[in-house]
């Protein structure tokens, strides 16, 4: 059993033919964990590779990131919360 605080944040996958929605979407998923207290500088949190159709979520500073699995990536709830 997972005892972690956790919580799953997961975008949906724009159609094929309009890449530029997931660009979107990532952007406003950037915002949005912005305001939650996800903080990493210069760099977005979220954003969305046209040809991988993958989105992707930056975890530190330096801008190093990790492909979503599922489209969509775990965050500790209660740094959020904080």
């Amino acid at each position: 059993m997972n005892t972690k605080n956790r919580v799953w944040i997961e975008l949906e996958l724009p159609p094929r033919e309009d890449p530029e929605l997931g660009e979107k979407r990532a952007d406003t998923a950037s915002k949005m964990l912005k305001k939650l207290g996800v903080d990493l500088g210069e760099h977005s949190a979220v954003w969305f590779d046209k040809e991988k159709h993958r989105y992707a979520f930056v975890i530190n500073s330096i801008g190093m990131f990790v492909w979503a699995s599922d489209h969509g990536q775990w965050f500790d709830l209660d740094k959020l919360a904080e």
